[in-house]
């Protein structure tokens, strides 16, 4: 490919997974977003704001002061009172509020795309009642912020998250009845490192998603070792040890773009790197030859 990627996508970076401690510290949270807010590479970042009034209130001002297009990553409701398809009315209930309100959140910094994800996977008997449930919580969220569009981010339902959806096919099916009931501000979000760990190929997941695909995220995993401590939906760098994705890898996907229409078409769509940083390396460092790869990749195309 001659032509630079910047002039088929707008690259975003994922924030909480460059400095994955920001999950569980505030403070970590509230340093290392200005950072990320200032490499200039990125159009974009995938993020949430800190479950702190004032804290949070800071990181917003900052955000929309920034030239970056926020994409406002949900939590995921997979705790033991926050499940959005759960049996129970009041888990149900109380689960689509706190989402609403990360919503309300993402509306206030500008957020266009909010990404959600179901919650723990109940087993096959449960399969279809939980899922009907499922499409109930997105129509729900849709109507909540009609301005916005409520991305679905398929998750395994193997040795990483285990949700309930699932399959690639399986989100594309919830979409398409949350469309149909009249909410057209519903899609996808497509992650390169959860492909492997579904069992699915580049090609199957993303023509399967093509109807609905809204946003991507580029990334790894690890499933051929239990012993490394990335197993499973962790989030590795590219060509990490015992990752399944790196450069040949990332090839691939990017054809597979081009082949659904997601990337070539008149706009330039989102793309976001969502990777831990190398080890013994900073997060600076890492990011550097994330954007090595990808150009490296780019090139081959």
């Amino acid at each position: 490919m001659n032509e630079p990627w910047r002039d088929y996508l707008r690259l975003g970076l994922n924030h909480h997974l460059l400095f994955p401690a920001s999950f569980e510290s505030i403070e970590v949270h509230r340093h290392s977003l200005p950072e990320v807010l200032s490499y200039p590479e990125f159009e974009v970042i995938d993020m949430f704001l800190a479950n702190d009034a004032k804290i949070g209130m800071e990181e917003a001002e900052l955000v929309i002061s920034s030239t970056r297009e926020p994409i406002y990553n949900c939590p995921l409701m997979i705790g033991p009172a926050r499940n959005p398809h759960s049996p129970d009315p009041a888990i149900r209930r109380d689960t689509l509020e706190e989402v609403i309100a990360h919503l309300l959140r993402a509306h206030e910094i500008g957020a266009r795309k909010a990404v959600i994800a179901s919650g723990v996977n109940p087993g096959e008997a449960l399969f279809a009642e939980q899922t009907a449930y499922f499409v109930d919580y997105v129509i729900a969220l849709c109507q909540a912020v009609p301005g916005m569009e409520v991305l679905i981010e398929p998750f395994d339902r193997s040795i990483g998250k285990n949700l309930l959806i699932g399959s690639t096919m399986e989100a594309a099916d919830v979409v398409r009845r949350v469309q149909e009931r009249g909410q057209p501000n519903s899609g996808l979000l497509i992650d390169m490192g959860h492909i492997p760990l579904m069992g699915e190929t580049f090609a199957g997941a993303l023509q399967a998603a093509k109807p609905y695909v809204r946003h991507i995220h580029l990334g790894s995993c690890v499933m051929s070792n239990p012993a490394n401590p990335l197993y499973g939906d962790m989030h590795p760098p590219w060509g990490y040890e015992d990752g399944e994705n790196d450069v040949p890898e990332l090839i691939e996907f990017l054809r597979q773009l081009f082949e659904i229409g997601y990337l070539g078409g008149e706009s330039k769509p989102t793309v976001t790197l969502e990777m831990r940083p190398y080890p013994d390396m900073s997060e600076r460092q890492s990011v550097d030859i994330f954007l090595g790869k990808l150009d490296e990749a780019w090139r081959a195309l």
